[in-house]
């Protein structure tokens, strides 16, 4: 699971019926908490997971940031397997 540091409070949806709000602060995420948080909202940073360089190790979130940066699309809905699929064989 990563680590998000939350700048602002927000409401999520956890399973699409409860909601939740997210205090600031450090705290474990799910990775649909990550992703909607860090890339959507942009009310959180992930902690210790942007400076992993290999992809295979990467969070997903991480990891699509990484593949955005190389100029490669990816469907926002693929897992982790298919997006390892599409790093260049020399990354």
């Amino acid at each position: 699971m990563p680590t998000i540091n939350v700048t602002k409070p927000f409401p999520f949806a956890v399973d699409g019926n409860e909601v939740i709000q997210v205090e600031v602060g450090e705290q474990e995420a799910s990775e649909r908490l990550a992703l909607v948080a860090v890339e959507h909202l942009g009310c959180a940073t992930l902690v210790g997971d942007s400076t992993e360089t290999d992809p295979k190790k990467m969070k997903v979130p991480v990891l699509k940031d990484w593949l955005t940066a190389k100029g490669i699309a990816f469907d926002p809905s693929a897992n982790k397997e298919a997006l390892l699929a599409l790093v260049p064989s020399g990354d």
